[in-house]
């Protein structure tokens, strides 16, 4: 063959020399210019013809056609390729191979490159290929079922695992997926099948815990607890299977067995942090916390626990004060001793909320100070230390603190509303309205910081636009004591009584015996003459529930004023005089009170006092002019 080929390769070139010289003499030069050329393409071709003859002859004998051999190197190439990391550039020649070889062991490489590249539609098409020509083919059922089940076709995956089973009934693997497919949709088949294998491969953990995560959501806590039970006496060593019991038993509420089985396990392995941690857990949850903080004291002392697992110890307690208040004593040595290994604000935060529940206001202010120092950016920690000031009547503390938090936070709405109340309560209202109004704007809807606003603008005098906001108060919470009383006495102040009458009976429906409504209604009444006989009984029930209260001592002695009994009268004004001396609206009382007493010297010296309080109160000045009512 070899001999054949080379003589017709001489004979193309005598042919061609023929016809070389059959041309003309002008175009004789050209082609002798391109005859070297053509002699080595004839010679090249030559040897690669015989060359591939060569490895045809090579190929017989080893049994390899020339494609399969074509085909094998290409599939090395791509194996190198592979191995490199190089996948779309294995795939290629992978592809390469499959067109001179299509082997199903091809089929099923490619398939498993186009998986490993996420390109499911690919990897589906070239897997179910190599199935088809290798059905029984265990490794190519596995990678068919992997690519299904990535692609979210989980109903076929388990037709092929079930497939992989029927071919290979020990094959374990195949049983543990075909439980995980089952588990969402078949949960009593995966358990049926998880059963199976324990009884295949004995107690395995991945499988153990699958059981117990299904028997948790199918109520079937017992079964297990039983089955595990039956499987720690016959490895009663196995510190997995004793843990997995101890936690079965915490989640059905066996406090006593999971008890015993831990101090079980502490006897073999004492020095096991995690058993520790199932003994708190299970003194926690049967709220003995004196023995839960034994046990979880030998987490604080450990160095092997992460400094969040701590921190998670101490909220565990806290969180659990308002079952047992000792535990704010528990919680108090855990964040306690976290101070003094750490600068976190955390620390300092939990300390803080401590002290607050303990009373200790101004340790607990000064730990809110340090955990803001730590961490400035903490909105939140402003909020809560502001909170706490406010709420003890610290305002100007409020005011010097959250100056520096309205500025770092200027759309917070809590910051601008606390800072807002503080400057309200210290009757800077003109500065307090600028913060209440930028708090609503931020919380349109927001109870308080619709009744601070209406409450600051009434106290500027700006009483229209302060029912406004509080007119919305009451369509958000119509219930709602506090804005009923400022509504009603605003509309009170602008004498349009049928609506304050209004609004302090709805609030005495709802609250029959809240002292401030009934002194202001009475005080009301009593100041038109109207209704006295109610307005005295109201008055007398608001001066027995808070008898130390100015206000509620001059409306009862302004209304026994209306009855004419002077005397009584003057012996509770003056009582409201011992308790606010300055106030304009009592002495002014007080002097009506002397002068219908016929004393008319002590009248206008209370009226002189009032007026000084009360500069431009034209009705006083009047009755000093006149010397009479």
């Amino acid at each position: 063959m070899e001999r054949s080929i080379l003589f017709q390769s001489f004979g193309l070139l005598i042919k061609t020399l023929k016809t070389i010289f059959s041309f003309k003499l002008k175009d004789y030069m050209k082609y002798l210019l391109t005859l070297p050329l053509f002699i080595s393409v004839l010679i090249g071709c030559s040897t690669d013809l015989m060359k591939r003859e060569e490895d045809n002859q090579k190929s017989k004998v080893s049994g390899e056609s020339y494609p399969q051999k074509v085909a094998k190197e290409k599939f090395i190439d791509g194996s190198i390729l592979e191995q490199k990391g190089q996948l779309n550039d294995a795939i290629n020649e992978y592809l390469e191979a499959l067109k001179y070889d299509p082997q199903p062991g091809i089929h099923f490489t490619i398939a498993k490159n186009y998986y490993k590249l996420n390109k499911l539609a690919s990897a589906l098409e070239y897997s179910r290929k190599s199935v088809q020509l290798e059905p029984d083919n265990t490794e190519y059922l596995f990678l068919l079922a992997s690519i299904y089940s990535a692609s979210r076709l989980n109903d076929s995956s388990i037709v092929v695992y079930e497939r992989i089973i029927k071919n290979d009934s020990t094959n374990t693997a195949a049983y543990f997926q075909l439980a995980l497919l089952n588990e969402k949709n078949r949960p009593n088949s995966a358990l049926a099948i998880y059963k199976k294998l324990i009884d295949m491969i004995g107690p395995e953990w991945n499988v153990l815990i699958r059981i117990i995560d299904l028997n948790d959501r199918l109520g079937n806590v017992d079964e297990t607890i039983s089955t595990f039970e039956d499987l720690l006496k016959l490895n009663p060593s196995d510190l997995r299977l004793q843990k997995v019991l101890i936690e079965s038993y915490l989640k059905s509420k066996k406090y006593d067995k999971a008890k015993k089985l831990a101090d079980e396990a502490l006897v073999s392995f004492p020095e096991d942090l995690n058993l520790y941690e199932m003994k708190g857990a299970i003194y926690v949850q049967t709220e003995e916390w004196q023995n839960a903080f034994e046990q979880y004291k030998k987490l604080l002392e450990s160095e092997e626990i992460n400094y969040e697992n701590k921190l998670a110890i101490g909220s565990i307690f806290l969180s659990a004060v308002e079952k047992d208040s000792s535990n704010l004593f528990f919680a108090k040595e855990i964040f306690s001793r976290l101070s003094q290994d750490t600068l976190d604000w955390q620390v300092n935060a939990y300390l803080g909320e401590i002290e607050l529940r303990l009373k200790n206001d101004s340790s607990s202010v000064e730990y809110f100070k340090k955990a803001i120092s730590l961490a400035e950016w903490n909105s939140q920690l402003w909020i809560r230390l502001g909170g706490v000031l406010f709420d003890n009547g610290k305002y100007k503390t409020v005011i010097e603190l959250l100056k520096k938090g309205v500025e770092l936070f200027p759309n917070d709405f809590a910051i601008n509303l606390i800072y807002g109340l503080s400057l309200s309560q210290e009757n800077n209202h003109r500065d307090a309205k600028g913060y209440l109004e930028k708090a609503l704007k931020i919380n349109p809807s927001d109870l308080t910081a619709l009744t601070a606003l209406g409450f600051t603008l009434n106290q500027l005098k700006q009483s229209d636009e302060a029912l406004v906001y509080l007119n919305k108060a009451l369509i958000l919470n119509p219930n709602d004591i506090q804005v009923l009383g400022i509504t009603a006495l605003i509309y009170d102040s602008k004498e349009e009584f049928d609506k304050s009458d209004s609004l302090y009976t709805i609030a005495m429906k709802i609250d029959p015996e809240n002292p401030l409504i009934l002194n202001n209604f009475a005080y009301s009444l009593s100041d038109r003459g109207e209704r006295l006989d109610e307005a005295f009984l109201w008055s007398k029930l608001a001066v027995e529930k808070e008898p130390e209260n100015s206000s509620y001592l001059d409306t009862f002695g302004w209304i026994y004023f209306k009855l004419n009994d002077y005397h009584k009268a003057k012996l509770y004004i003056e009582k409201s005089l011992l308790l606010d001396k300055d106030n304009a609206t009592v002495l002014d009382h007080l002097g009506d009170v002397y002068f219908k007493l016929g004393d008319n010297n002590k009248a206008i010296e209370y009226w002189q006092k009032a007026l000084e309080n009360e500069p431009d109160n034209s009705k006083i000045k009047q009755k000093i002019e006149k010397g009479e009512l």
